[in-house]
């Protein structure tokens, strides 16, 4: 493997040190926790490739710590592997509702251990091609591309979009919830799209609700105005009755203190290379969160188009 980020997390030194031994020979980067609490905070300060983790911890047990990690938006495809025991009673985890990858029971060996762990890396690599949500491509993808086209002296045209509001949204009706904002842009984005003569637009989902749409040059402003336009019409049905009627949502943020949520909005960053030489992936996509940014700063939904020349 390629120095993967493992988390170990269990009680047991015995269990961790076997685990450490095992992955690292294998080129694993191995991190160990010892009870859930420590574990939570390790995953906060730097997210691992994967975690294996009993269910049964000190402080914050293993459930919970699973729960929270599927919970965090951006951890929501972290593999997780549950150690359990003879005691393990499969009935009650099912009505925990928390969503493990796979189920390795002790005692086991390492050999054993390493096999679960490839497979979980091997899985995860592959879904990061393809969004398993909206099937769309990645990240991955996009950048080869975009290397591509540079090398071969191609110009291309980037529409970075995101969803304004999104997380509170999110965090407040739940994540199937926010799944289907996510199914809607992307729909939204392939129909609009198709509707562009002389060109075939690519499309790639980052995560989340980060999208990009990949063009040659053409109506780019043109694509922006009538995804925003049939956004703001349409996203409105995704809230209660409660909220279409208040214009957005009311939540109690972390401090206690009452805060009004307006109705979510589509930011759009342009960025092109007909008027300026960008060198290579990292150089676009630096400049599309740049513009990006600049349209997210506007009230409502915007679109903003680099216009710097070289």
């Amino acid at each position: 493997m390629e120095g993967e980020r493992v988390l170990i997390v269990d009680s047991e030194t015995r269990i961790v040190e076997l685990a450490v031994i095992k992955l690292s020979n294998a080129g694993y980067w191995v991190v160990t926790a010892y009870d859930g609490e420590e574990a939570l905070e390790k995953i906060a300060n730097n997210p691992p490739e994967l975690l294996v983790i009993n269910y049964k911890l000190p402080k914050i047990d293993g459930y919970q710590v699973c729960s929270e990690i599927r919970n965090t938006l951006k951890l929501q495809n972290v593999p997780i592997i549950l150690m359990v025991d003879a005691q393990f009673d499969e009935e009650e985890f099912k009505k925990t509702g928390v969503k493990v990858n796979d189920i390795i029971v002790k005692p086991f060996t390492p050999k054993t251990l390493l096999g679960r762990v490839n497979a979980q890396i091997i899985k995860a690599k592959v879904l990061k091609e393809i969004n398993p949500l909206t099937e769309l491509p990645g990240q991955t993808q996009l950048q080869e591309e975009i290397t591509y086209r540079i090398k071969d002296g191609k110009l291309f045209n980037l529409l970075f979009c995101d969803i304004k509001g999104f997380a509170t949204f999110n965090r407040v009706y739940g994540f199937e919830q926010g799944n289907q904002i996510i199914r809607f842009l992307a729909k939204l984005i392939q129909e609009e799209t198709t509707k562009i003569a002389g060109s075939v637009p690519e499309i790639y989902h980052l995560g989340g609700d980060d999208f990009v749409i990949l063009l040659t040059p053409g109506p780019t402003e043109e694509l922006s105005q009538n995804l925003i336009a049939i956004f703001d019409r349409e996203i409105i049905s995704f809230y209660n009755e409660e909220d279409q009627k208040r214009g957005g949502m009311v939540v109690t943020n972390r401090r206690g203190i009452v805060e009004q949520w307006p109705v979510m909005t589509l930011a759009i960053g342009i960025v092109s290379n007909e008027e300026r030489i960008i060198n290579d992936w990292l150089e676009a996509e630096l400049i599309g969160f740049e513009v990006l940014k600049y349209a997210q700063s506007m009230p409502g939904s915007h679109y903003f188009k680099d216009r710097r020349r070289s």
